[in-house]
């Protein structure tokens, strides 16, 4: 009896079915496992806007302007501070575990931080395919004719497509990352200022919360849009992109 018969089998109710030794065959596991956004920390996201006050909303509002709008132009700067941010993660992680957490975290970011200029290009790669699977993600949760449970592939699609584009189409993979950074930004600086506006807390709690689509979609049309604008900011203005930038892609 095949694993189908025996899924058939426990449906409809019938008699548990045997194996050849006549012994009952254990019941197949149809538990359902949590989707990717169902374990997403909603709640601590929102502790975060909470504790933003206006000041630190428009600081948000800002950078998120730099990085939608000039992302391709500085994209440099924020390829070292990205790879610095993720070595402080990778690097605490392993001091932890060494015992000196906060020199793990200095030495590394410093480490990767210094060697994301030389390697820029496998730099923008993993930049990428984290901003890859994160709007795989998202856009996975939007397509409601998806099953969530497998949200994980549209994550681990963009991953691999964000990876690629570094080598295919290098000007796209930085607006990518830069874009999406940047509706990141928008994202929790427009809810935070929103949330200071009196009378309108509990609205937007409410949305962030029952809304599945909203944030995902706060995620998507700013990054989108971001790539669409310094495409054509790119290709109106000549000298947008820095001159080192060219020669690099010359190459």
């Amino acid at each position: 009896m095949d694993l189908m018969d025996i899924i058939l089998a426990q449906n409809a109710g019938a008699t548990p079915p045997v194996g050849p030794d006549g012994s009952p065959v254990p019941p197949v596991d149809q538990t359902v496992p949590p989707s990717f956004m169902g374990r997403m920390p909603v709640d601590e996201f929102w502790q975060v806007v909470v504790k933003l006050g206006w000041l630190e909303s428009i600081i948000c509002i800002a950078f998120a302007a730099i990085y939608l709008i000039y992302g391709w132009r500085v994209f440099k700067v924020l390829v070292v501070l990205n790879c610095g941010l993720i070595g402080l993660f990778i690097g605490r992680e392993l001091g932890t575990k060494l015992g000196s957490p906060l020199w793990g975290a200095l030495m590394a970011s410093t480490i990767v931080a210094v060697l994301s200029l030389p390697f820029i290009k496998y730099s923008v790669a993993v930049l990428g395919a984290l901003a890859g699977a994160a709007m795989g993600a998202a856009i996975w949760r939007v397509a409601t004719f998806l099953p969530e449970p497998l949200i994980w592939s549209g994550a681990l699609a963009g991953l691999v497509a964000g990876g690629f584009l570094a080598f295919s189409s290098f000007k796209v993979s930085v607006m990518l990352f830069t874009s999406l950074q940047g509706a990141g930004f928008l994202a929790l600086g427009g809810l935070a200022l929103l949330n200071n506006y009196p009378g309108l807390s509990d609205h937007i709690s409410n949305a962030v919360h029952n809304q599945i689509f909203l944030l995902p979609l706060l995620l998507i049309v700013p990054t989108i849009s971001g790539v669409i604008f310094q495409q054509v900011l790119l290709k109106r203005e000549g000298k947008w992109a820095m001159p080192e930038t060219e020669g690099f892609q010359r190459k």
